[in-house]
C-alpha cells in the first residue's frame, strides 16, 4: 500500500500579482502531490507566513519590496526555516552563482517558467534540501559522539577537559575565580558486584541527571572515567564550590536507587574540590581536586574535602552562586 504524501506547502513571495497569478496557474497544474500555496507581496505578508509554521518551501522573487530577495534569502537560510527556490525576471549566471552561494537550493528564471520546468525545479530542490538535512543531522550526531559520553549524555573526558582549559584562559585573562570539583560514587563496585551491571549502567545515568539539576546554567560537568565525574563551576571560589559540592552530595545521598527486581539502595559520593590559582595548569588543578578527593575517601567517603591553602586565593576575586532551579 503507497503512503499517502502530506501536503506540500510552498510561499510565494513576489510583490507582482500578474507574477504570482502566473505562478499559481503552473502548481494548479501539478497533479501528482498535494500543494498547500501561500502567497505573500510585502515584507510583513512574508514575515508572517514564515512565523506561523511549517514552510515546505519558498519561491522566493529577487526583486522585493524594503527588503530584497537576497536579504530574506539570507535570513531564511540561516535560520534553516525552509528551502528557498530563487526566481529573477531575467536571469543570469552571475545571480544564480549568488543564491546558491547563499544558500538556496534552486534557482529558476520567470523566462523559462511552465509547468514542467516549475514541477522540476521543487523536486530538485527538494531532495537536495533532504539530502542537506541529512548531512546535518549526521555530522550533528558525529559531534556528540566525539563530545558525549553515550551513558550518562555528560560531556566525555576530552570535552570536558577542552572545557577546563578554555576557563582557565578565561580566568587568566578577565582575572575570575572558578573552581573544580573531582566527584567518585562510593563503593561502587560492589554495587556492580551485588545489583549487577545493568544496575550499575542505571546508577551512573541516574546519578548524571542528579548532578545536572543541582548546578548551576554556567556550570559544566563531564563523566571523567568509570564512576568519577569532574565538574568546572566559572565565578565560584572556594566557599561558593564547597556550597555546590555539599548540594551535590546531600542530593545524591537523599534519593532512592532501584534494582531490576524492585530491591531499592542508596548510594553516597565523594569530592575532592580545588579553586584555581592564577597561572595554573589543567593538571595541577585536576591534581590537587584528585588529591582531595582521596583524601575523602580515606575519612570516611560521602564528604566533600577541599584543595588545602587556598581560601586566601579563592578569595581574592568575586564569588557567583546561584543554583539553578530543579525540576
Amino acid at each position: 500500500m503507497k503512503t499517502k504524501q502530506s501536503p506540500l506547502k510552498i510561499l510565494v513571495c513576489d510583490d507582482d500579482p500578474a507574477d504570482r497569478k502566473l505562478v499559481r496557474a503552473y502548481l494548479r497544474q501539478i497533479a501528482d502531490r498535494e500543494i498547500v500555496l501561500l502567497e505573500a507581496g510585502q515584507r510583513e505578508q512574508i514575515q508572517n507566513a514564515l512565523n506561523k509554521g511549517r514552510v515546505d518551501l519558498v519561491l522566493m522573487d529577487i526583486e522585493m519590496p524594503e527588503k530584497s530577495g537576497m536579504e530574506w534569502l539570507a535570513e531564511i537560510a540561516e535560520k534553516q526555516a525552509a528551502p528557498v527556490v530563487m526566481m529573477t525576471g531575467a536571469g543570469s549566471e552571475e545571480i544564480a552563482v549568488q543564491s546558491i552561494q547563499r544558500g538556496a537550493v534552486g534557482y529558476l528564471p520567470k523566462s523559462s517558467l511552465s509547468k514542467d520546468n516549475l514541477s522540476k525545479t521543487i523536486d530538485t530542490a527538494l531532495e537536495k534540501w533532504r539530502r542537506i538535512q541529512q548531512a546535518r543531522a549526521d555530522q550533528e550526531k558525529l559531534e556528540r559522539l566525539a563530545n558525549f559520553d553515550s551513558l550518562t549524555g555528560l560531556y566525555n573526558r576530552r570535552a570536558i577537559l577542552r572545557r577546563l582549559d578554555k576557563q582557565i584562559r578565561y580566568a587568566n585573562r578577565y582575572k575570575e575565580a572558578f573552581s573544580v570539583i573531582m566527584l567518585d560514587i562510593d563503593h561502587f563496585k560492589k554495587v556492580n558486584d551485588q545489583y549487577g551491571h545493568l544496575t550499575g549502567d542505571d546508577v551512573l545515568e541516574k546519578t548524571a541527571a542528579l548532578v545536572r539539576r543541582s548546578i548551576r546554567d554556567t556550570d559544566t560537568v563531564g563523566r571523567y572515567g568509570g564512576e568519577e565525574f569532574i565538574f568546572v563551576l566559572p565565578k565560584a571560589n572556594l566557599p561558593s564550590g564547597l556550597k555546590v559540592a555539599e548540594r551535590i552530595r546531600k542530593t545524591i545521598e537523599t534519593t532512592e536507587m532501584e534494582d531490576s527486581e524492585g530491591n531499592v539502595f542508596g548510594i553516597t559520593v565523594s569530592q575532592g574540590l580545588s579553586s584555581y590559582k592564577p597561572g595554573e595548569d589543567e593538571h595541577s588543578l585536576i591534581s590537587r581536586a584528585d588529591d582531595a578527593l582521596y583524601r575523602a575517601k580515606q575519612n570516611g567517603r560521602n564528604r566533600v574535602e577541599t584543595s588545602p591553602g587556598l581560601e586566601k586565593e579563592s578569595n581574592k576575586f568575586e564569588a557567583s552562586e546561584k543554583p539553578r532551579e530543579t525540576s
